[in-house]
């Protein structure tokens, strides 16, 4: 599997529209973290990357996909993100769209 799939998959779990991570983009990831020729920091590292958007659905949305890789993912991927000193820095999140006004 090739880092851009991943990052494809990783960017259709993390959408901005207003609904959960569809169960087969979570399926296709969770397959991903047992493979052993899948990047696990590549993995890590895109999902981090999704936090860092000014939209805060896709900043849950990146959460909830990271919690679920972690509830039924590989075991690899837990060890990599406990490794991980600063993983995701959420202190300067600030949804623009909300300052917006009614």
């Amino acid at each position: 599997m090739t880092g851009s799939a991943i990052s494809k998959a990783v960017c259709k779990a993390t959408t901005h529209e207003v609904s959960g991570p569809k169960k087969k983009h979570l399926d296709y990831l969770i397959h991903c973290t047992n493979e052993l020729n899948v990047s696990i920091p590549h993995l890590a590292d895109t999902l981090l990357e999704r936090t860092a958007s000014n939209s805060w659905i896709v900043v849950f949305k990146a959460l909830i996909t990271t919690h679920h890789l972690m509830m039924y993912g590989s075991e690899r991927l837990m060890q990599y993100l406990a490794s991980r000193n600063t993983l995701f820095n959420l202190n300067n999140f600030l949804d623009k769209a909300a300052l917006q006004g009614d």
